[in-house]
């Protein structure tokens, strides 16, 4: 599967909630663009571009929207369904290196307790997807949040589905930000730096709860 000009930079697969036939991810490049693939047509079905430097980071949400972190210091929107470019977010100084979503967690097949888990039917795909949009509604009654990190030692958090401006600037780290997390519960945000330091944020608001670093 070809189509990238530059070197791929990310993959994201569509929530199984949306499809359960797990036909569609995304792939992000140096080159600026995103693709949406179809596994079983084994081919881009979608390209999405607006991004003007490297795509570093992308995250497919459970409402059915594509996130996209860039070297153009901008987040984008953009609408899976037909490759619409909903909202940009600006306020990062410098690279966006990693996203996160709070339903990362959730989405996956299997975040779930261990009653659930021995409820999951492979035969069954219609039921689990079922069970799965449960799941993800359970966790965001009021949208999904993102958290982006970036080289300015910065974090942002965000509610994406709705709002160009973001909720939380997180500011702490001394070094640039190379991976954020959010808890499987979606309460705390976990960020690392290149200052040796990880620290924990509400994932609700954006405040610091704690941070560790090398004496």
């Amino acid at each position: 599967m070809r189509g990238h000009k530059q070197w791929i930079t990310a993959l994201s697969w569509e929530p199984f909630h949306l499809n359960y036939q797990c036909r569609r991810f995304a792939s992000s490049g140096k080159d600026g663009a995103i693709r949406v693939w179809d596994v079983i047509l084994s081919q881009c079905v979608r390209v999405l571009t607006s991004h003007t430097r490297s795509v570093t980071s992308i995250r497919w949400g459970g409402a059915g929207l594509i996130y996209s972190a860039s070297q153009d210091r901008t987040i984008k929107v953009w609408r899976a369904s037909d490759g619409v470019m909903c909202r940009t977010l600006d306020g990062h100084a410098h690279w966006v290196n990693t996203l996160a979503l709070s339903t990362d967690y959730a989405m996956r097949v299997e975040a779930t307790s261990h009653y659930d888990r021995a409820k999951f039917d492979p035969s069954k795909p219609e039921e689990n997807a079922k069970q799965a949009l449960a799941r993800y509604q359970a966790m965001c009654p009021d949208g999904e949040k993102l958290v982006s990190g970036s080289d300015d030692f910065t974090l942002f958090l965000w509610n994406p589905e709705k709002e160009k401006k973001s909720i939380a600037r997180m500011t702490g780290h001394q070094q640039l930000i190379n991976c954020v997390e959010f808890s499987p519960d979606g309460r705390i945000i976990a960020s690392a730096s290149f200052d040796k330091s990880i620290k924990l944020w509400d994932g609700r608001i954006g405040n610091v709860e704690y941070e560790d670093q090398e004496d």
